[in-house]
C-alpha cells in the first residue's frame, strides 16, 4: 500500500503520521495559506503609511489623485488582510476541498461530491491564466490590467463535461469569480478540475499520490456505495487536517513580521510628531503658512462678497425711498 504523509495537528504542533488508512478522511485547508498573508497586510500598511509619511515631508499641495487612492486602499485593504489571517488562525476553518471513501468533496461556492466513479484519470499539469493585476491601476504610464499567473505542477482530476454541467458549474459570474478559470478546466468532452496543492500548503507529488491511491482503490465501487441520495450531502466524518499546521510560524516570516510591525510603529511615531525627516518641519511650516493665506482670503472675499450685499440693499432702499417720494410729488 502507498505511504504517504498526514499531517495532523496535535497542541498546536505539526506531527507527521506515516499512516496509509484509505479509510481515513483527509481534509485539506486553505487556512495556512491564509494565515501566511499576515506579512502582505502589514506590508500594505506600511506602503500606505510609508506614503503619507513622504507626502508631509514635501511642501507641495496635497491632491486626491492616484497616489491618495492607493493609501486609502492599501490603509483599508491592509487591515482586512491581517484580520481576516488572525480570525483565520484563531479556529478551524472548512477544507477546500476533502478525500474520502466516497469521493471527492470539493468546495468552490457550494460543497460537492464528486463520486471516485466519476473520475476518468488524474493527471499534473502546468495552469496558466489571466489575473487582475492591482499595480495596473495606480501607474500613469503604459500598463496591462490583467497579467498572467503560472502554477507548476497541479494535479487535476478529469471528469465528463455532463457531471460538470449538472453538478460543479455555477451560473452566476459574480459567484465564480475571477478564479475560475484556474480551477476549471474545460476540453472538449471532458473539464479538468484543478487540486491546487499551493493553496493547501501540501507537496505537489503528496497530493496527487493520496489522490491517485484512493481512485485507484474506490473507482469501482457501485453508485449505491459511493454516491449519497440526491440533495443534500450526508454528514461527512471528521477529517484528519492535511498540510502545515496554520498556528505554526517559519522563521522567516516572523522575521518579516517584526522587521514590518517596526516599520509601521515608525511611520506613526512620525505621523503623530514624535521624530522627523530632514526638512519635515519646514514643509510643515510652509503648509501651514499656505493654509492660512488661503483661509485668510477666503475670508476677505466673503467680507467683500457682505460688503457688496449691503451696498447693493442700501442703494435699492434708497431707490424705493425716492420712487415713493415721486409718487407721492406727482401724484398729488
Amino acid at each position: 500500500m502507498e505511504r504517504f504523509a498526514l499531517i495532523v495537528e496535535r497542541g498546536g504542533l505539526a506531527v507527521t503520521d506515516r499512516g496509509g488508512d484509505l479509510d481515513r478522511t483527509l481534509d485539506y485547508s486553505a487556512a495556512t495559506s491564509i494565515v501566511r498573508l499576515l506579512p502582505t497586510g502589514l506590508l500594505l500598511i506600511l506602503m500606505g503609511l510609508v506614503v503619507l509619511v513622504l507626502s508631509d515631508a514635501s511642501e507641495k499641495p496635497r491632491s486626491w489623485g492616484n497616489t491618495w487612492f492607493f493609501v486609502v486602499l492599501a490603509l483599508v485593504a491592509g487591515p482586512v488582510v491581517v484580520a481576516w489571517s488572525l480570525w483565520t488562525r484563531a479556529g478551524a476553518r472548512k477544507p477546500v476541498f476533502s478525500l474520502s471513501p466516497a469521493g471527492i468533496t470539493h468546495r468552490w461556492v457550494r460543497e460537492v461530491l464528486i463520486p471516485w466513479r466519476e473520475i476518468q484519470a488524474i493527471d499534473s499539469i502546468d495552469i496558466t491564466t489571466k489575473m487582475l493585476s492591482p499595480v495596473a491601476l495606480f501607474t500613469s504610464g503604459p500598463s496591462q490590467l490583467y497579467k498572467y499567473s503560472f502554477f507548476y505542477g497541479v494535479t487535476v482530476i478529469v471528469v465528463s463535461r455532463q457531471f460538470y454541467e449538472s453538478r460543479l458549474f455555477v451560473g452566476s459570474a459574480f459567484l465564480r469569480g475571477p478564479g475560475w478559470k484556474a480551477n476549471f478546466i474545460p476540453d472538449g468532452e471532458v473539464v479538468r478540475v484543478a487540486l491546487h496543492h499551493e493553496l493547501v500548503s501540501v507537496p505537489r507529488d503528496e497530493l496527487r499520490r493520496a489522490v491517485e491511491t484512493r481512485w485507484q482503490a474506490f473507482r469501482h465501487q457501485k453508485a449505491a456505495a459511493s454516491v449519497p441520495a440526491s440533495g443534500a450531502l450526508r454528514p461527512r466524518p471528521a477529517g484528519i487536517a492535511m498540510g502545515e499546521s496554520p498556528k505554526s510560524l517559519p522563521a522567516w516570516q516572523a522575521i518579516q513580521i517584526a522587521v514590518l510591525s517596526l516599520g509601521i510603529a515608525a511611520c506613526l511615531a512620525n505621523l503623530a510628531g514624535l521624530w522627523q525627516l530632514d526638512g519635515q518641519a519646514a514643509a510643515r511650516d510652509a503648509r501651514a503658512r499656505a493654509a492660512e493665506d488661503r483661509r485668510d482670503r477666503q475670508t476677505s472675499q466673503k467680507r467683500m462678497q457682505e460688503e457688496d450685499r449691503q451696498r447693493a440693499a442700501e442703494d435699492k432702499r434708497r431707490q424705493e425711498e425716492n420712487e415713493a417720494v415721486l409718487r407721492r410729488a406727482f401724484g398729488r
